[in-house]
């Protein structure tokens, strides 16, 4: 965790990936944001989001990664791969769906949000 804590070899990191033409992965994880920088070394993002199980602290932190996310596009991101997830993963989906509402009425997008499947030869079990 070096590169996070001193700045000139967090420079130099980064510098190297960008002449590499390399991302690196961003990861928000609740409880640990010292961690997360917020360097684009590519015209991409991944964003690596790990849920707090539908905290209030995880929709204000949806809410900054939205506005984060719209100033990228704004200035030259083509592209953003959001990974989200979380310790229930039976709640990840409201998350993405209010992550979803808010990119779409915010940066004026029209993602589709996710949709359950369900097969009823299989007595209701996705898939």
């Amino acid at each position: 965790m070096t590169w996070f804590k001193d700045e000139d070899y967090r420079n130099d990191l980064f510098s190297t990936l960008q002449s590499l033409n390399m991302g690196a992965v961003i990861t928000d994880t609740a409880g640990r944001r010292d961690c997360c920088h917020m360097h684009i070394t590519v015209p991409k993002a991944f964003i690596r989001y790990v849920g707090n199980s539908l905290h209030h602290s995880d929709y204000t932190r949806i809410d900054a990664w939205v506005e984060r996310m719209k100033y990228w596009m704004d200035n030259g991101l083509q592209e953003i791969y959001f990974f989200m997830h979380m310790h229930n993963e039976a709640l990840s989906p409201e998350l993405t769906v209010y992550l979803i509402d808010k990119m779409n009425a915010v940066c004026g997008l029209n993602l589709l949000k996710p949709a359950f499947i369900y097969n009823t030869d299989t007595q209701g079990k996705l898939f």
